[in-house]
């Protein structure tokens, strides 16, 4: 999660740090931004087809470290429409969101032994032209990983802009981290008062492009009541350090 100043410019005034994906998901995993590092997530292709049709979303998502074991997040991963039908309908339940992460437990994603667990909350903010108010955002967030693979699960309580409550359910499995290019899946459920349940799930992969540059690219597949959804993302993940 992601459309600032272009990477080349910024590289002059920065110096890079390691990369930690966790585009292209919607659910995170339990680790944070290293203090005074900056994460950029940029998500340029964005396609969404369902019965109405197709539309274009890109997005971004700003991660910075601001102290030991806590960061600030911006999501804009749900924030802009560049095209399709009904445009002024669909950017109705768009959201942004400024969101704060801390690991409560420190793990094998901290080069700790165990399981690794974060929260993450914050404000679900308007976007522009967009009824509704502020909302609110919980996540709890555990992590595990072996030599074969990692597990994060996260379990999301909303209070939505519309002022109903909606539930988020999801896991992300990825392959070996020492894997240039690494397989990954999410399945999730999720469901909000007054609709219909969704399931979705996305597969895809993340290719290590250098040390401080990940690319990825999935697919996901949704269902909510008698609909289908399909997406296709891709995009990269650059940390910074200021």
């Amino acid at each position: 999660m992601r459309r600032l100043a272009p990477p080349a410019a910024l590289a002059v005034l920065l110096s890079a740090a390691p990369a930690l994906a966790y585009r292209p998901f919607d659910e995170t995993d339990a680790s944070v931004a290293e203090t005074g590092d900056l994460e950029l997530e940029l998500g340029p292709v964005g396609y969404t087809h369902d019965r109405d049709g197709g539309t274009y979303t890109p997005s971004f998502i700003l991660n910075y470290g601001l102290v030991p074991r806590v960061e600030l997040v911006f999501d804009a991963h749900h924030a802009l429409l560049l095209h399709g039908v009904d445009l002024a309908a669909r950017r109705r339940a768009l959201d942004t969101a400024m969101l704060g992460k801390g690991v409560v437990r420190q793990g094998c994603l901290q080069g700790q032994p165990g399981i690794s667990v974060a929260v993450e909350g914050g404000a679900i903010l308007p976007t522009l032209p967009a009824a509704g108010g502020v909302g609110a955002a919980l996540t709890v967030i555990a992590s595990q990983r072996w030599s074969q693979a990692a597990l994060h699960v996260d379990v999301e309580g909303d209070y939505t802009r519309d002022h109903t409550f909606a539930f988020i359910g999801g896991a992300i499995v990825e392959g070996p981290d020492r894997w240039t290019v690494r397989p990954v899946v999410e399945p999730i459920v999720a469901r909000q008062d007054g609709s219909a349940t969704v399931v979705s799930g996305l597969g895809g992969a993340i290719w290590r492009a250098s040390e401080h540059v990940d690319v990825d690219a999935a697919v996901r597949v949704a269902r909510q009541g008698d609909e289908n959804i399909y997406e296709v993302r891709a995009g990269l993940t650059w940390t910074v350090g200021l």
